[in-house]
């Protein structure tokens, strides 16, 4: 039996009987019940990951059935992360893409990992040697401040700092003005829907797209959460201290 430590999946690839209900996995991202049960093959582009999902066990990623059965393997110690249709494994300072089963594509060097976000085929990073945000279409000086968690989400990508959120233009790269947080840097964003979210000891929430104010919603966890997953419209906040899950409307 495997032990999987990271999980991720494209949308269309969980089975309805588990659709939808994060587990324990550090690192999980699972995809909301309307997106439950594998596409028809014929209907998937050439080349896509529709109907993927993929875990690390040991030093090695693993390509899963909806069921959860392997497929194929390829060695790789690290994590996995999907976004934007794909999934991406991530070590200490080095990524690639999961292409067919049994097969990754090409390496990418990250020399000083930090943080990372998937946008499809596009890998946003940080290095802990600098202050620049790589990947996009331009790298950008994010100043001399602590980072926290990082995510693609309705059209840009976000990184929590102690005054907010960062800001940048996943079209143009070119960075937008600071939206203020109640708390940061915080260790997870995650995008729900268009919405981003973000928890210290409260979760926050921020649709873009609506032009709506952040919002706060009280959770008085005592600590910043161990983890945090989107699915669908709600967010699941894992406290650090207790063995439950806070189920969060957004």
């Amino acid at each position: 039996m495997l032990v999987l430590r990271s999980l991720a999946a494209v949308p269309g690839t969980v089975s309805a009987g588990t659709a939808g209900v994060p587990g324990t996995l550090a690192e999980t991202v699972m995809v909301p019940r309307t997106f439950a049960g594998a596409p028809p093959v014929d209907s998937r582009p050439s080349g896509s990951l529709a109907g993927t999902v993929a875990g690390i066990a040991g030093d090695r990623v693993y390509w899963l059935d909806p069921e959860g059965f392997p497929l194929a393997s390829a060695h790789f110690e690290g994590r996995v992360l999907a976004g934007g249709g794909e999934i991406w494994a991530v070590g200490t300072d080095r990524a690639c893409r999961l292409a067919a089963p049994g097969r990754l594509g090409e390496l990418v060097e990250l020399p000083g990992l930090d943080r990372c976000a998937v946008e499809g085929e596009r890998l946003w990073w940080t290095s802990k040697r600098d202050t620049l945000l790589r990947g996009g279409p331009k790298e950008v000086d994010l100043g001399e401040r602590e980072r926290g968690g990082m995510i693609v989400c309705a059209g840009s990508l976000w990184v929590s700092v102690a005054d907010g959120l960062l800001r940048v233009s996943a079209w143009s790269g070119e960075p937008r003005r600071l939206v203020p947080a109640p708390e940061g840097p915080v260790p997870f964003l995650v995008c729900a829907n268009g919405i981003v979210a973000g928890a210290g000891h409260d979760l926050f929430a921020l649709a873009p797209a609506a032009g709506a104010p952040l919002r706060v919603i009280p959770l008085g966890l005592q600590s910043p959460p161990a983890l945090m997953i989107a699915a669908g419209k709600h967010v699941w906040v894992f406290p650090a201290d207790r063995p439950q899950a806070l189920i969060v409307p957004v």
